[in-house]
């Protein structure tokens, strides 16, 4: 279970829908009020040591779930996925990808 609050939610859908279609990756870090942006790799990795137990968010952007493919780490690490319903509703699913599959874990919004 991952607790976020909801007014980073908030932050989130509409920090993608500003983004209209680009890739969007960001770290959110625990108990954050919202996302970090991050302009390329480097600097998502350099977040992600500097903060071990924060949080990857990234849209459905295929430019965008080819680096979280290509990335390098822990099974232990969380991502949250800005999805986009068949009716345009877009809405947070927290995964946590281990031996090449997604595992969908509940999240609470507070």
């Amino acid at each position: 279970m991952l607790t976020i609050k909801r007014t980073c939610t908030n932050k989130i859908i509409t920090r993608a829908l500003a983004s209209d279609s680009k890739p969007l990756l960001a770290i959110l870090l625990p108990d954050a009020d919202d996302c970090i942006p991050c302009s390329d790799m480097q600097q998502l990795n350099e977040l992600l040591e500097q903060n071990p137990k924060a949080i990857i968010v990234y849209n459905q952007h295929p430019q965008t779930s080819q680096l979280i493919d290509q990335l390098q780490i822990s099974a232990a690490q969380i991502f949250i996925e800005i999805r986009q319903d068949t009716k345009g509703v877009l809405g947070l699913q927290a995964l946590r990808k281990q031996d090449g599959r997604a595992e969908t874990l509940e999240l609470v919004y507070q």
